[in-house]
């Protein structure tokens, strides 16, 4: 039997043969650097691992900082020091990243820092296992270059099938584009032969308007003589009656010279007449009250600085005419004491003039039908009118690119708006 006495002998020699066993296992691994540091960070013992992977001989190495296997950037920022941290409040620090040889070349290695405690607690140091991954990190990069090839290569191969379709593409879209600029130049030609159609056609009508004018307007001059003859040679013989129908007779003879000159007018309105030019609207206006003499008591009141516009004088004189004219009529029929306001705004590519009255006002539902040609509210014999103005007005204002408004209401007067763009719109037909 064993002595009890022997076996504390026993067991030491057998725990000192144990880590002499483990010594040499670490000593001799060549796979893994495993090394000790001292708790200052400094080298105390060293495998055959790590004089494989630093370069460094044992002799050369113990008792040296570790600070030694990092690159300069990283000594500088203090890295290293804060590994120990790290492993002395955490128990243990790991990491990847670029380490130093003796030779100064570089490696990618992965590190584990262990601290180690003694019996009472204290740090001790800590051991330290690196491996060089530096051919792995390679394949790695290299495998990722690879996928980044291939990656590129199949965009390449992508761009190329679109580029090659919309080669296609392109192709098919010039081959149709050749066919629309045929069938462009083909209504081209065809437009202009319109135009010169209608041209001729215009002047044709102008003729037309003209000799038609002439021959219409004769009779009722003629008419009107005779009605005007009669009721001089009959006068203070006629019975009232027949006085009241002679009258009726000759204003009514006016109506349609009036109506024809109306119609002329509105058949030319939606055509240019003459070129552009800058007309100052406010001298207009000006000239248009003086032409209509207006009775006492209406008040005009005429904004200050209306602009100067470029614009076919005579169709815009008419546009003012035909709505002062308007205004004060209506306004006559309604009340004694007749306001018009004639303003203008500036929309920026257009300007807004305005046309107030403070006369008998239009209902809603016929704020649509007043531009209708020969369209009136009022009886003739009441407020005498054709029913053209309006019609002549809205039309020499669309022909322009302009527009029209109202804004009114039973016994609140009327507001009529016309734009008329800055720069001239081209006119179909002759400019004479």
């Amino acid at each position: 039997m064993t002595n009890e006495d022997d076996r504390p002998a026993d067991l030491e020699q057998a725990l000192r043969r144990s880590e002499e066993r483990f010594e040499l296992l670490v000593r001799s691994v060549r796979d893994y650097a495993i090394f000790l540091l001292d708790p200052e960070g400094r080298v105390t013992s060293w495998n055959a691992g790590a004089a494989r992977i630093n370069g460094y001989a044992e002799e050369e190495i113990l008792g040296r900082s570790f600070e030694v296997f990092y690159p300069e950037d990283a000594v500088a920022a203090g890295f290293p020091r804060y590994e120990l941290e790290v492993a002395a409040r955490e128990g243990r620090f790991e990491d990847e990243g670029w380490r130093v040889r003796k030779d100064g070349s570089r490696f990618w290695a992965n590190v584990i820092i262990t601290a180690l405690y003694g019996r009472s607690g204290e740090l001790a140091g800590y051991a330290k296992v690196s491996r060089d991954l530096t051919e792995r990190r390679a394949a790695e990069e290299q495998a990722l270059r690879l996928a980044a090839e291939q990656a590129v290569n199949e965009e390449a191969t992508r761009r190329r099938r679109e580029l090659e379709e919309l080669n296609l593409k392109l192709t098919v879209a010039n081959e149709d584009l050749q066919v629309a600029l045929a069938d462009t130049e083909r209504a081209r030609r065809e437009t202009e032969r319109a135009m010169a159609a209608l041209q001729a056609a215009y002047r044709e009508l102008d003729q037309f308007a003209y000799i038609t004018s002439h021959d219409l307007k004769a009779p009722l001059r003629g008419i009107g003589n005779l009605a005007q003859w009669i009721q001089e040679d009959l006068a203070g013989t006629l019975a009232d009656d027949s006085a009241e129908h002679l009258r009726l007779l000759q204003v009514r003879v006016q109506r349609m010279e009036t109506l024809i000159d109306g119609i002329l007018a509105y058949s030319r309105a939606g055509r240019a007449t003459k070129a552009p030019e800058a007309v100052d609207t406010g001298e207009l206006v000006r000239e248009i009250i003086e032409l209509i003499a207006t009775p006492e008591g209406v008040d005009v009141r005429i904004s200050d600085g209306l602009p100067v516009v470029s614009a076919e004088r005579l169709p815009l004189e008419q546009v003012f005419m035909n709505l002062i004219s308007n205004a004060l009529k209506h306004g006559l029929a309604f009340r004694e004491d007749v306001r018009i306001d004639i303003g203008c705004r500036d929309l920026g590519e257009a300007w807004e003039f305005s046309v107030a009255d403070n006369g008998p006002g239009i209902a809603p539902e016929y704020h649509e039908r007043i531009w209708g040609i020969f369209q009136t509210l009022s009886p003739r014999d009441h407020v005498e009118g054709t029913g053209v103005g309006l019609a002549v007005v809205q039309k020499f204002v669309q022909s322009r690119g302009g527009s029209v408004s109202l804004e009114s209401a039973p016994g609140e007067g009327a507001v009529f708006r016309f734009t008329l763009p800055k720069a001239p719109q081209t006119m179909e037909g002759d400019v004479s």
